[in-house]
C-alpha cells in the first residue's frame, strides 16, 4: 500500500505537469523526442556500448533520447512515474504488472522483441510432456520414471525458467510436512509420486543441504549416469541429457521445451512416446501447435498509452534500433496489431501466466521481513513482487516498523522474522537472543572490514596499553571499536571494571564516543566531554566523523580502516601520516587490527526451528542468485545490492558482494562474532564478587535500549 500511495502521487504531480505542458506549449508536445529506459548490462563493455550510443543520440537525434536506470524494474518505476515513455521488459516483469505493486493502467505492449525474422523459426521457450505409450490413454504417471531436466537452481547466466514446479503441480498432490523445508516437502513429493528418476544438478543452492537431500532421497539419482552424486557434470543432466535419458529407454516421462524435442522427435516416437497434453489426452510427437503446457511470452517494448502510437510509428527512425539493440539483444522487432494491456498480451501463451500462480502451503510460511524506514519498505514491496515473479519460496512479507531498535524488538517478540542488521547493531541483538542467519559478505578489500585503533604517525604510543589516560574517539556507544577495544581491556587485567562504559571511562582521559551528550547519556561525562572540541560533520557517517576527532586533536580513533583511509586521503598520504597501533609493539602491522567484521548479518530469533531456519537461509541464497550480482538474464530485474531511488544502504549495504552462512572469508585477526561471543560468554570479570559482576550486567543492561537509541537517532541525522 505504501508503494501504491507513493506512485499514485508521483503520477498525480506528473498529470498536473502534463496538463499544464499541454496547455502552454501544445504545439511543442509531438515534437518531444521519446525517452526510452535502458537497463544497465552484465558487461562493462556492453554498458560502455550503452552510454556512447546514449551519448550520441543525445547529441544528434531529435527522435529519442536515453534515461539509464540499473533494472528492469526501475525502468518500470520510471515509466508508471511519466519519467520515462518506453522500456524492454522480460516475460516475468510482465507478472508484476497484475500483483498490485504498481498502478499501470496506462502502459501498453508494443513490440516484441525476436530472435529471427518471421519466416524464420523462433524456437521460443515452448514446454511439453513426453511420455511413454503403454500408459494406455490413463493419467497415471505413478510409480513411472522420470527423466527431468532439472531445478531451477544455479548460477547460469541466460538461464530460461523450464517451469518444472508447474509440471510437478499437475501431476502429484502438494504435501506440506511442517517438519519439512518447502523444498524438501517438493522433493518428498517426486520422490513418492515417481519410482526412480535422474534429477541431475544442484537440488539447493546451499551445497551442505544439496548433498544432505539427495542422500536421503536416492532413487531420484537412481537413473544417473553418476546415481552417487547426479552432480551438474552428469550426462544425463539439463534438456539435452533429459533427452538422452528417453532415448537411451532409461525413462518413461519427460519434461522438454519443443525445439529441444524436435531434432529428436521421430526417433522417440518409434520408441513409443507421445506427448501428454494438460487435458489428458496423447497426441503424437510431431503434433506442431497443440498440447503445449506453457509457452513463455518474448521479451516485450512496454509504453506509457500516450506515448505508444509514437513508439510504434518511429520503429522504422535511424535511430530507434541502434539504442534498443544498445540495451537489449535482438535481430528483428515486430509491432503488435495494436498496443495491448500487460496481460492480455501474457494472455496469448498457452499457460503462462497459470504457471505464475504459486500454491503456497496452509498455514502459509511467508518470512515477515521486518524494515525500519520507508525506503526500506519501499525497497522491500519490490524485492517482495520481483521473488513471487521468479517463485522464490518462501514468500516475502514486508513489515514496517518504527525505527532499527524497534525492528530487532519485534524479530525478538516474534511479530518478524528476519532483520538486516548493521555490525554496530549486532552486540544488541545478541543482547535480545538474536542470532544470524546469513552474513553480508562485502568487497575483497580486507580493510573495508577492519577494525582498528588509529593514531598520528609521531605518537608516543608504541602498544594499546599505553593508551591509558589518552584522549579517544569511538563512531558510536557499543560500537565495533567500543566492544573491541573493551574485549582486550578486560582480557588484559583482572582489575578493570565489569561494566564496558566504567572501564573505559576510568581508561581514558577524555573521550568522544558519538551519540553521547550530558542532554541524553547518564555515563561518565568524559566519555563525551571531547566531542565539543571535535568539529563533527553531520553529513559523515560515524567512522568518519570518529577519524575527524582524531584529526582535531585525540589521540587515537577506534574506526574502521577502510572509512578513515577513503575520507583522508590515497592510502599513501594516509601512511605517512597515520599508523595503525598494535597490541603490543612486537606484532606486525598485518596483525594490527582489533577486528574483522563483515558488512552485518541477517538475523533470526534464536527460537526458530532448524527447518525454519534453513527455509530462511535458502531464500535469502535464491534472492541472491536472482537479484544480487549474478544475473540470470541479460539485465538485472531488480538490483538486491546497491542505491535505491537515490539512497545508499537501503536493507543491505551498496557493497555487497553474497550472502553466506558462515563468516570463513576472515583471514587475519579475531572476527567480530567471536569478540561478541565471548563478551557474551564471560560471566566474571574485575576483582570484584560474582554480585558485582551480575551488578554490571544489569547496568549494561539498563544502558543498552538508551545507547541504541541513540545510535540510532544519529545514523538518522547523518
Amino acid at each position: 500500500m505504501i508503494i501504491r500511495r507513493i506512485h499514485m502521487a508521483a503520477r498525480g504531480l506528473w498529470a498536473f505537469l502534463a496538463i499544464t505542458s499541454l496547455a502552454f506549449n501544445r504545439p511543442g508536445v509531438e515534437a518531444d523526442p521519446l525517452r526510452f529506459c535502458a537497463t544497465s548490462r552484465r558487461l562493462s563493455r556492453t554498458n560502455e556500448a550503452l552510454r556512447r550510443t546514449c551519448s550520441e543520440l543525445k547529441s544528434n537525434s531529435a527522435d529519442i533520447n536515453c534515461v539509464i536506470a540499473d533494472d528492469r524494474l526501475s525502468c518500470l518505476r520510471l515509466l508508471a512515474n511519466g519519467l520515462a515513455d518506453f522500456t524492454v521488459l522480460e516475460p516475468e516483469d510482465l507478472t508484476i504488472l497484475g500483483n498490485g505493486v504498481l498502478d499501470h493502467d496506462d502502459l501498453l505492449v508494443t513490440h516484441e522483441l525476436k530472435l529471427f525474422a518471421d519466416n524464420q523459426p523462433q524456437y521460443d521457450t515452448e514446454m511439453v510432456a513426453v511420455v511413454k505409450n503403454r500408459f494406455n490413454n490413463d493419467w497415471v504417471t505413478k510409480d513411472k520414471r522420470l527423466c527431468y531436466i532439472g531445478f531451477e537452481v544455479g548460477y547460469q547466466p541466460n538461464y530460461h525458467y523450464h517451469y518444472t514446479s508447474y509440471f510437478e503441480r499437475w501431476l502429484i498432490n502438494k504435501d506440506c510436512d511442517p517438519r519439512l523445508t518447502s523444498l524438501e516437502n517438493r522433493i518428498t513429493d517426486l520422490s513418492s509420486h515417481f519410482g526412480s528418476a535422474c534429477i541431475a544438478g544442484p537440488w539447493s543452492l546451499d551445497a551442505a543441504y544439496d548433498g544432505e537431500l539427495k542422500s536421503k532421497y536416492k532413487n531420484l539419482c537412481a537413473l544417473c549416469g553418476n546415481p552417487s552424486g547426479c552432480f551438474a557434470g552428469d550426462r544425463f543432466y539439463g534438456m539435452q541429457g533429459a533427452l538422452q535419458c528417453l532415448l537411451e529407454g532409461l525413462g518413461d516421462v519427460a519434461w522438454l521445451s519443443r525445439a529441444a524435442l524436435a531434432p529428436h522427435s521421430k526417433e522417440l516416437a518409434d520408441d513409443g512416446f507421445s506427448l501428454l497434453c494438460p487435458d489428458g489426452m496423447f497426441l503424437p510427437l510431431s503434433t506442431n501447435k497443440s498440447c503445449a503446457w506453457i509457452a513463455e511470452p518474448r521479451a516485450s517494448l512496454v509504453a506509457r498509452s500516450e506515448a505508444a502510437e509514437r513508439v510504434r510509428q518511429r520503429t522504422s527512425g535511424k535511430s530507434f534500433y541502434p539504442v534498443i539493440h544498445a540495451s537489449y539483444e535482438f535481430s528483428h522487432l515486430a509491432s503488435l496489431a495494436a498496443p495491448v494491456a500487460p496481460e492480455d498480451y501474457a494472455q496469448r501463451f498457452q499457460g503462462y501466466l497459470s504457471s505464475r500462480l504459486s500454491m503456497p502451503c496452509r498455514p502459509e510460511r511467508d518470512v515477515r521481513w521486518c524494515l525500519a524506514s520507508g525506503a526500506e519498505a519501499s525497497k522491500c514491496g519490490w524485492m517482495q513482487a520481483a521473488a513471487a515473479a521468479v517463485g522464490v519460496e518462501p514468500a516475502v512479507s514486508c513489515v514496517q516498523q518504527r525505527d532499527r531498535v524497534a525492528a530487532l524488538e519485534a524479530v525478538r517478540d516474534g511479530r518478524c522474522d528476519v532483520y538486516v542488521a548493521r555490525p554496530e547493531e549486532e552486540a544488541l541483538a545478541r543482547g535480545m537472543r538474536l542470532r544470524p542467519v546469513a552474513h553480508i559478505v562485502g568487497s575483497r578489500d580486507l580493510e573495508a572490514s577492519r577494525v582498528a585503533a588509529i593514531v598520528r604517525k609521531d605518537a608516543r604510543f608504541r602498544s594499546l596499553a599505553e593508551l591509558r589516560g589518552a584522549s579517544a574517539c569511538f563512531p558510536g556507544y557499543r560500537s565495533v571499536g567500543w566492544n573491541a577495544f573493551f574485549a582486550l581491556l578486560r582480557n588484559s587485567s583482572a582489575a578493570h571494571d565489569c561494566s564496558d562504559a566504567r572501564a573505559i571511562s576510568q581508561f581514558f582521559n577524555r573521550s568522544c564516543v558519538l551519540g553521547l551528550s550530558a542532554a541524553n547519556s547518564s555515563l561518565p561525562a568524559n566519555l563525551y566531554s571531547l566531542c565539543e572540541q571535535a568539529r563533527l560533520d553531520e553529513k559523515l557517517g560515524p567512522d568518519e566523523n570518529a577519524f575527524k576527532c582524531l584529526m582535531s586533536g585525540a589521540d587515537v580513533a577506534f574506526v574502521n580502516v577502510h572509512a578513515a583511509k577513503k575520507y583522508y586521503s590515497a592510502f599513501s598520504i594516509f601512511r605517512m601520516n597515520y599508523k595503525l597501533l598494535c597490541q603490543d609493539e612486537l606484532r606486525s602491522a598485518e596483525q594490527c587490527f582489533l577486528a574483522e567484521t563483515t558488512l552485518g548479518s541477517v538475523l533470526v530469533s534464536s527460537n526458530v526451528t532448524r527447518t525454519r531456519e534453513q527455509e530462511i537461509f535458502l531464500m535469502l541464497l535464491s534472492l541472491d542468485r536472482f537479484f544480487g550480482k549474478t544475473l540470470d538474464r541479460e539485465t538485472a530485474m531488480f538490483t538486491l545490492y546497491g542505491p535505491y531511488e537515490g539512497q545508499s544502504d537501503v536493507i543491505f549495504p551498496d557493497r555487497t558482494r553474497h550472502l553466506q552462512r558462515h563468516a570463513t572469508d576472515v583471514r587475519n585477526g579475531r572476527t567480530y562474532e567471536e569478540i561478541l561471543q565471548s563478551l557474551q560468554d564471560h560471566v566474571e570479570c574485575g576483582a570484584g564478587s560474582g554480585g558485582s559482576a551480575r551488578s554490571a550486567a544489569a547496568d549494561g543492561a539498563a544502558i543498552v535500549a538508551l545507547a541504541s537509541a541513540l545510535w540510532g537517532l544519529l545514523r538518522l541525522l547523518l
